[in-house]
């Protein structure tokens, strides 16, 4: 029960903070920035969210720390937009999941494509 009510919670944790980023906040190093998901802990007082850029490399690291610049701001909304009693603590992640599974498909896709080439190759 407590699972689905945390997965509730990060779900609307997620709505909320990227509608205030796309309406209060006007900082030019948020421009593409995705919140993939979240992460509320079981006694609701920490969310870790999940982000996702375009930027790579240096930029990417900018657009990290102008959200944790923005945190307190982001927490103050989410106090005015949600009837909580407490208000989670928000921590923003880089969201390096998406790239591994990609890095993983990736590597099955070529092994499949070798694996039918020397197939095809003995029977001929």
């Amino acid at each position: 029960m407590k699972a689905k009510r945390t997965d509730r919670l990060a779900s609307q944790i997620i709505r909320e903070i990227s509608e205030i980023l796309q309406r209060k906040l006007s900082d030019p190093r948020l421009q593409w920035v995705t919140l993939t998901r979240a992460e509320v802990s079981p006694n609701m007082r920490e969310a870790k969210i999940f982000v996702r850029t375009l930027e790579i490399g240096k930029k990417e690291e900018q657009t990290l720390e102008a959200l944790r610049h923005a945190t307190g701001f982001i927490r103050r909304e989410l106090g005015h937009r949600l009837a909580w009693r407490v208000i989670p603590e928000v921590v923003f992640r880089m969201d390096k999941e998406a790239e591994q599974t990609e890095k993983v498909l990736r590597i099955i896709s070529e092994l499949s494509h070798e694996r039918s080439a020397k197939d095809g190759g003995t029977e001929a």
